[in-house]
């Protein structure tokens, strides 16, 4: 199914980066897309990013689906998929009691010496808890994230803004630093065990 752009309403904004706007947008029947627009300057970024989408999504089912690609727009439809960003998701159950909406276009995720330290202290708990519902999203983490090792594809960009949970799931988002690899766990792995212990 591609939707019809001219009849999408958005219903929320998820993110206002630098390189790209991305909102929850609704059809007229109702149903929901995520539609990424890149900025200007970011063109390779979202050619690699709807490759990139495309090529895992036909192999794992652990991204979204590339449903419209508009490049002379910089606009990229994507399958909707439910859940939580697992920055919010970590930071609502494992912070002092942060306001979410401070997040919702965060940037400051660049570990080791670029991190928020209420982000930090926030995932240091999450990665030292033993409860079961931690235990359930490193685990889902870290089978998704060997999914995409197997189809020879390194994420490079690990952090919780990039990854969703849903019903015991994990899916991965943003492709956009994503290359094929010959040890694509090597590049990666670094940055799982920072964020997630896995």
């Amino acid at each position: 199914m591609s939707p019809k752009r001219d009849r999408l309403t958005i219903v929320t904004s998820w993110t206002n980066g630098r390189k790209a706007v991305v909102d929850l947008v609704e059809d007229g029947n109702g149903t929901r897309f995520i539609r990424k627009v890149y900025r200007p300057g970011w063109r390779t970024r979202m050619f690699r990013d709807c490759m990139m989408t495309a090529y895992v999504s036909c192999r794992a089912p652990i991204s979204p689906r590339v449903l419209a690609f508009r490049p002379w727009r910089s606009e990229m439809l994507l399958q909707y998929l439910p859940g939580d960003r697992v920055l919010e998701w970590v930071l609502s159950r494992f912070s002092d009691n942060l306001d979410l909406a401070d997040f919702q276009s965060f940037h400051g995720l660049m570990p080791p010496h670029n991190v928020d330290p209420r982000v930090a202290k926030a995932f240091l708990r999450f990665r030292e808890s033993t409860s079961e519902e931690a235990l359930q999203l490193k685990a889902a983490i870290r089978a998704s994230y060997s999914l995409l090792h197997r189809i020879g594809i390194k994420h490079g960009s690990v952090d919780p803004r990039n990854v969703l949970y849903h019903a015991d799931r994990v899916f991965i988002i943003d492709f956009d630093n994503a290359r094929p690899s010959l040890q694509p766990s090597a590049s990666d792995d670094e940055d799982l065990k920072y964020w997630y212990g896995v």
